[in-house]
């Protein structure tokens, strides 16, 4: 079992994610769809940091905590290859939503890529908790 420190981190970044996930409605019913998937990503990425945190593991920017996830845990089959899909998709949605400005999103999009983070920040909790003994 990870050390307490470890645990009470990922702790705090499932809180994150979960917080992040929870003002997603909200953002959809306004049409500030752009948002919505931006948050989306970023609460399974909080899920992700949470992941890091169980070993100690830090990495300073996305794209380790990606490679990190990856490595770990998918290439390992400690975890789905579905879960790395779906980051995926939602990492190049965020980039878009974030950069491409000639791009309009909609109901649609953003109501998937809700679900879709739901689905995962729910998949990498389950995981930690099943290591921690947390119930």
């Amino acid at each position: 079992m990870p050390d307490k420190e470890y645990i009470d981190i990922a702790n705090m970044q499932l809180e994150k994610a979960k917080q992040l996930l929870s003002f997603i409605p909200e953002h959809i019913n306004i049409g500030d769809y752009a948002t919505a998937i931006n948050r989306s990503y970023y609460a399974a990425f909080h899920s992700l940091k949470a992941l890091e945190a169980l070993s100690g593991y830090d990495s300073k920017k996305h794209s380790g905590t990606l490679s990190y996830f990856r490595r770990e845990y998918i290439k390992t089959h400690l975890l789905s290859e579905s879960l790395s899909d779906i980051i995926e998709e939602l990492k190049v949605l965020r980039e878009d939503s974030d950069y491409n400005i000639t791009i309009q999103f909609n109901l649609q999009i953003a109501t998937e890529s809700f679900e879709k983070a739901k689905i995962f920040v729910s998949g990498i909790e389950k995981y930690i908790k099943e290591e921690t003994k947390q119930n």
